[in-house]
C-alpha cells in the first residue's frame, strides 16, 4: 500500500497508490511524505522509479532483520532504524527512511502500531512537519529511540527484580529466566550498536538534505541511542551480578542442606554403634537379663543423641 501526505495550505491531504506516488515525484515544490506499507513488486518498482532509489535498498528495507544502516547517494539519504515493540521479545521491528530534498519516504514490512503517536503529532501540527520532510524524518527517528529507552527502562526494572529474587531465594526458575534476558539484551545492544552509529551520522551533519535547523535535534536522538547503549550495558552488568548472586544462595542453600545431612547423619552414627553392640549374638552381653536392661540402652542413647545434637548447637552448624 502506497499513501502520499501532503499539504494543503493548512490541511492535510492523504493520496493513495501508484498515480499518487507519481504525482508526488514529478511535484517541485510541494513537500510530500511518502507512506510505503508492505508494497507489492508494482509499487517497488513506482518508488524505485519515482525518487531514484536503487534496487537493493527497497530489498534491504523489507528484508526482515537487516540490521541499521546509513547510506548517502546522490539524491537523498537511505537509512534502516530499529526499535523493539515489547520487552519479552528479542526481535525488532524496523523502518526505513529515504530523505530527499523535499520528500521523505517510509517504507515498513507490515503496519507498524509504535509509530501511531508520531502520525497524530503530525496530524496535530501538519503545517509544521510537513513543510519540511526532515521534520518528519527526525520525528520517526526520535520516536523510535524513546521506544528503545522505554523498553531498556522496563529491562532495567526487571533485572533488578530477578536480582532481589536472587538474594532473597534461589528458585528454579530464575536461572533460565535470567539465560533469557541476557540474550535479549545481547540481541538489542547489537542493534543498538549499529543504530547509535548511524544516529551519529547524521548528527554530524553536512548532508544537502539535512539544514542546519534540524542537526541539534539529530544530534539529540544520537545522544538518546548513546544512553540507550550504556543502560544496556548496565543490564548486562546487572544480569551478570544477578547470576553471581543466584548461585551464591544455590550454593549457599546446598551447604546448608549437606551440613544439617551430615549433622543428622553423625547423630545417629553413635546410636547405629551402640545397636550394633548389643545385637550381637553372644550368650554373655552386659545387661542382657537386666530386665530395665533395654530402657538403660535407650536412655543412653537417647542421651548421646542430645550431647551431639547440644555440641552441634553449641558450634552454630544447626
Amino acid at each position: 500500500m502506497l499513501r502520499v501526505h501532503t499539504l494543503d495550505g493548512r490541511e492535510w491531504r492523504v493520496a493513495e497508490g501508484a498515480a499518487a506516488v507519481a504525482a508526488a515525484a514529478e511535484e517541485d515544490e510541494r513537500p510530500a511524505w511518502i507512506e510505503a506499507v508492505a508494497p507489492d513488486e508494482s509499487e517497488r518498482a513506482a518508488l524505485v522509479r519515482g525518487f531514484g532509489l536503487h534496487e537493493r535498498s527497497v530489498e534491504d528495507a523489507l528484508e526482515p532483520q537487516h540490521p541499521p544502516v546509513f547510506r548517502e547517494f546522490d539524491g537523498h539519504l537511505f537509512l534502516i532504524v530499529h526499535a523493539p515493540e515489547t520487552v519479552e521479545r528479542r526481535e525488532t521491528r524496523k523502518v526505513a527512511l529515504a530523505l530527499g530534498a523535499r520528500w521523505v519516504l517510509t517504507i515498513v514490512r507490515a503496519p507498524l502500531p509504535m509509530l501511531e503517536p508520531v502520525d497524530a503529532l503530525m496530524r496535530r501540527h501538519p503545517d509544521y512537519f510537513l513543510a519540511a520532510p526532515e521534520r518528519v524524518a527526525h520525528a520517526i527517528l526520535d520516536h523510535m529511540s524513546q521506544v528503545f529507552e522505554e523498553r531498556v527502562d522496563e529491562m532495567i526494572d526487571r533485572t533488578e527484580a530477578l536480582s532481589d529474587r536472587s538474594i532473597e531465594r534461589a528458585s528454579a526458575d530464575l536461572l533460565p529466566k535470567l539465560h533469557h534476558l541476557r540474550r535479549h539484551a545481547s540481541a538489542l545492544t547489537r542493534i543498538v550498536r549499529a543504530q547509535r552509529d548511524v544516529c551519529q551520522s547524521l548528527a554530524r551533519g553536512g548532508s544537502p538534505f539535512l539544514s542546519r535547523a534540524v542537526e541539534p535535534h539529530l544530534r539529540d536522538v544520537a545522544d538518546h541511542m548513546l544512553r540507550v547503549y550504556d543502560l544496556l550495558e548496565a543490564v548486562r552488568d546487572g544480569i551478570l551480578a544477578a547470576r553471581d548472586s543466584y548461585l551464591t544462595a544455590a550454593n549457599n542453600q546446598l551447604n546448608t542442606t549437606v551440613r544439617t545431612l551430615t549433622a543428622v547423619a553423625t547423630i545417629l552414627l553413635p546410636l547405629s554403634l551402640i545397636a550394633g553392640i548389643f545385637g550381637m549374638n553372644f550368650e554373655r552381653m552386659p545387661l542382657l537379663r537386666e530386665p530395665a536392661g533395654f530402657w538403660g540402652v535407650v536412655g543412653g542413647m537417647a542421651l548421646c543423641a542430645v550431647a551431639t545434637w547440644g555440641w552441634f548447637r553449641r558450634r552454630r552448624w544447626l
